[in-house]
């Protein structure tokens, strides 16, 4: 055995495999030889016929009918394959052919041209398939049937003004009692951010003088939550991002889902004596987290946060299995035309992680809320989705936030 796989190595090596990515020659193809059909490996007593190199067709060569590159791909193959059967009982042989696989040259040489030549393939793939896009090119390829369609979003509903002020003020009394910042440092450093930052948002076409709008809500988010990273670096304060998120979901969930804690009374009396991973408490839970999730989407809309808001459907099966713990929860929120996300992605890009997602917080306070009384832990996170497909990356525009949400043991 040991001297077969030497054999092979030598092969291969001989053949100066330091060389281009393999890429599948197009000419004419034949069988492969009926030796290679028949070849056999033993290990431990036991023959296995190797189908991986039985399949192998070899591109005809004018020469000899065989080119080099398809002895090394036909070495490689069969190193590969030999390592991967029944490595339990390959034994010391098996542990010698898996490090000349993994760690000798020729191993590390062939996979490392295999995955940058599929690296090159697939940037020349997206070349060509952006070259079709702008030129017109492949008209049938737009109407695929897997090809996404565009996105139809709404307009927005008119903004609730007062609601829009009271996320302010929410947010900023949850700074103030986990930071135990004093209210009019705050007000002065948002007073000094806002100083420095208007003419930049003016010359954009900000209007602070009218009525408040999107614009302008998207703005003091802006400049409030800069206000609190800000304080937070000069003070050196310690801060645990989750916790204040909890604070503040916490805070604003009334606000969204006026319901929720009359909803939350009535699940606690309905718990009482039933055991945290019982399946009769875990069912009361996630009814009640799922319709205050509801709840909070669709004030969203109706207040003019977001145009657009739904979430994946949980069926009667998910639930059962994820009573019977063989499967977790996990809810995506789609958020289409929110109005805070210019001031989101500006905090980020600038190395903040304080930032204005008021959807998430409070859906994530009423799940947690739910499901205080089970064993379930509850985590969720964001991403920005730009929703019309475009083959050219320069054109990417962000359009929507896209919550997951987890839940599970």
């Amino acid at each position: 055995m040991k001297k077969n796989v030497c054999s092979l190595l030598s092969i291969a090596a001989s053949l100066n495999t330091a060389q281009s990515f393999w890429v599948p020659d197009r000419r004419a193809v034949r069988p492969s030889s009926s030796c290679l059909g028949q070849l056999k490996v033993n290990l431990n007593g036991k023959d296995i016929l190797s189908n991986r190199i039985a399949n192998i067709e070899a591109p005809a060569d004018a020469n000899n009918g065989l080119t080099r590159r398809s002895l090394i791909s036909l070495a490689a193959s069969l190193l590969v394959t030999t390592a991967a059967v029944q490595p339990s009982n390959a034994g010391e042989v098996g542990a010698q052919i898996t490090k000349v696989v993994t760690t000798s040259g020729l191993g590390v040489s062939v996979r490392t041209s295999v995955v940058k030549g599929a690296q090159l393939m697939d940037k020349l793939d997206g070349k060509w398939e952006q070259f079709s896009d702008e030129n017109g090119l492949g008209a049938a390829r737009f109407n695929q049937e897997g090809r996404p369609k565009p996105r139809v979003v709404p307009d927005l509903k008119p903004l609730n003004i007062g609601t829009a002020k009271q996320l302010l003020q929410i947010s900023d009394a949850a700074f103030i009692e986990f930071t135990e910042t004093p209210s009019n440092i705050l007000k002065a450093q948002i007073d000094r951010v806002e100083g420095l930052v208007r003419k930049s948002y003016e010359r954009s076409g900000l209007d602070l003088e009218r009525e408040m709008t999107p614009k302008e809500f998207d703005f003091y988010c802006y400049v409030h939550f800069k206000a609190y990273c800000d304080l937070i670096l000069e003070n050196k304060v310690s801060f645990n991002r989750k916790s204040f998120e909890h604070l503040l979901g916490d805070k604003l969930l009334p606000l969204l889902a006026p319901s929720s804690q009359t909803r939350l009374i009535e699940l606690s009396s309905k718990q009482k004596g039933l055991k945290r991973n019982a399946k009769g408490c875990l069912e009361n839970g996630i009814t009640v987290a799922l319709d205050l999730t509801d709840e909070v989407l669709k004030n969203l809309v109706s207040n003019g946060l977001v145009a657009l808001a739904g979430r994946s459907e949980i069926d009667n099966e998910r639930i059962s299995d994820w009573t019977d713990d063989l499967a977790d929860i996990e809810l995506s929120i789609p958020l289409d035309g929110d109005i805070t996300l210019s001031s989101q992605v500006l905090l980020q890009e600038q190395g903040f992680r304080v930032y204005p997602d008021f959807g998430r917080f409070a859906i994530t306070s009423a799940i947690q809320k739910s499901m205080a009384s089970t064993n379930q832990n509850v985590s969720s996170d964001e991403y920005y989705m730009d929703t019309n497909y475009n083959s050219n990356p320069d054109l990417f525009e962000v359009k929507q936030v896209l919550l997951n949400i987890v839940i599970d043991s």
